[in-house]
């Protein structure tokens, strides 16, 4: 069961970690780049991200986030103490500062960007209105996936540093000794 709450954490750090990157690489290069350039292109090309970002590899990061930490929860309730507390916390940060911001404000910005046919009369105004909330939300979604990921790595340090004798599979083999005859 152990190595089953250790895994269930270690997933979380590493998918909180990958969502928290991504709202990272949002907020100090892509946007800023966007806004850099003519509104009419930065719209088309926020168009085009927001039509393929929702796949497999960023579904790991966005749902796995929760889903793991969601679980880890779980199953530390029979250990409790701080790893449980913070795999908690870790779970309810994430939930309301990221996943539910996405869901509530960042989604539907995306969705009416989805819909406008940027000209060269409209585009500066439809940008304008598009990225000073987008960048707002998205600021909030990283800090929150930070503070997440720091919550589920302390949750498992402190797991792993109150289970005296853990052992992992793939622990011995770095362990045995050689079986050659020394000369």
């Amino acid at each position: 069961m152990q190595f089953v709450r250790l895994s269930c954490l270690a997933l979380s750090v590493l998918a909180a970690a990958l969502v928290a990157g991504f709202f990272y690489a949002y907020h100090c290069s892509v946007m800023p780049g966007l806004a850099t350039t003519d509104a009419v292109s930065a719209i088309k090309a926020m168009q085009g991200i927001n039509a393929v970002v929702r796949n497999a590899v960023f579904a790991f990061s966005f749902f796995g986030t929760l889903a793991f930490g969601g679980l880890a929860a779980v199953l530390l309730i029979g250990a409790g103490g701080w790893p449980l507390a913070l795999a908690v916390l870790g779970t309810a940060i994430y939930d309301l500062g990221a996943f539910f911001v996405t869901l509530r404000f960042s989604v539907p910005l995306n969705e009416g960007l989805a819909t406008v046919v940027p000209t060269a009369d409209n585009a500066a105004a439809i940008w304008r209105a598009y990225l000073e909330p987008w960048m707002f939300w998205n600021a909030l979604r990283m800090v929150m996936s930070v503070l997440a990921l720091a919550a589920f790595t302390a949750s498992l340090v402190m797991l792993i540093a109150r289970a005296p004798g853990l052992r992992f599979p793939m622990a011995d083999m770095s362990t045995k000794q050689s079986t050659r005859p020394e000369h």
